[in-house]
Order: C-alpha cells, then structure tokens, then sequence
C-alpha cells in the first residue's frame, strides 16, 4: 500500500461511492477521499497528502482540464486520471497533452478503470488511444470555452441550442465555431467531426 491518498472528485455523489469502493478494494492507496465540488476538492489537496486524483470533465461548478492546470500551477505533483462521459479519442488526448496519467471512458467496464487505477498506482500511464508526438493531425490547442462549443456541434446542436445551453449569445458561439474550425483547418463540422473521431 502506498503512503498516499487518492481523491475522487466527480459532481455525481454515487459516482464517487462507486469508485471509491473499487479504490479501497485495490488497496493502492491509505486512503480514499471524495469530491463533488472544486472547492472541497481544492481542500482536499491541501490537507491531505493527496497522490493520485481521479476526476470528471464536465464538472457541475468547473471544467476538469482547467481544474487540473489550476493544481499542478499550484505545485500538485501526484497523479491524475480522468474518468470521464466523453468516448471521443479528442478528450483522451486532451488529457494526454496536458500530462495527465490516464484517461477512462465511465462507458466503459469498471474493470477497465480498476486497470488504470493499478497501472497509475505502479508508475505507467493508462490510455485507450495511442497517442505519439508525430501525428499527422496533432490536436489543436482550444479553451474550455472552445472545447464547449465544439463538444455541442459535434453532437449536432445549432448555434442558438449552444448559446442557451452556455448563457452566452448566438453571435459568440458563431466566433467560438469559427477559432475551432480555424484551429483544426477544416472548413466544416463534418470535417471537424472527420479528424477528431479518426
């Protein structure tokens, strides 16, 4: 067992019981802590002696990318796995660009996320996608705010459906569409839709 605690931030309550009873279960870590907002989770950090994170995205009262970037500028040098609704490879290499350890699918098999927990726990890192420096379409470097809008366009939602969904006007998502679409030279969302699922 390790002399470090894990920390499960997810803003669903029974998600973070489920993960943390299969963490307990490995027995990788002396303890397991939980979180459904940042600020309990930022406290967390403070007061434990946290080394491995495992955390959402799409966070209720934050965006996971940006709450990982916030840790590590503060100083966070343990682990983090995300776990996460999204199942495009986009995300996963999101995740591995950022210098994350592993990234998870909650689609798929708990025994998978058991995997990646003990592989993390180890020293290796965990994900599904190949992910290498030379690929012939690296990802593009986009905000939370870009990640938003593209992640509702992908799903085929209108400009004024993502505006409502995100509080913000029709003319700023049209922006937001246009800097994403600009960033991964593609002319359309098929395109997008194209070299991000590929």
């Amino acid at each position: 067992m390790s002399n470090f605690s894990c920390l499960i931030f997810d803003d669903h309550p029974l998600v973070c019981v489920a993960i943390k009873s299969l963490v307990e279960s490995l027995g990788v870590v002396n303890a397991v802590h939980t979180a459904t907002s940042s600020k309990s989770a930022l406290e967390t950090i403070k007061s434990e002696n946290v080394g491995l994170i495992i955390l959402d995205i799409n966070l209720q009262d934050c965006d996971g990318y940006d709450f990982y970037r916030r840790i590590i500028s503060h100083g966070y040098e343990g682990k983090v796995i995300f776990f996460s609704g999204e199942s495009s490879h986009l995300y996963s290499q999101m995740a591995f660009r950022l210098g994350a350890d592993g990234y998870v699918c909650k689609s798929e098999n708990y025994s998978i996320l058991k995997d990646a927990i003990e592989a993390v726990a180890k020293g290796y890192s965990f994900f599904k996608f190949k992910h290498t420096t030379t690929d012939s379409k690296p990802l593009a470097e986009l905000s939370s705010r870009e990640s938003a809008v593209m992640k509702h366009l992908l799903q085929g939602k209108t400009n004024r459906e993502i505006a409502n969904v995100l509080n913000i006007s029709d003319k700023t998502v049209s922006t937001y569409k246009r800097r994403v679409l600009d960033k991964y030279n593609v002319n359309n969302i098929m395109e997008l839709a194209r070299v991000t699922t590929t």
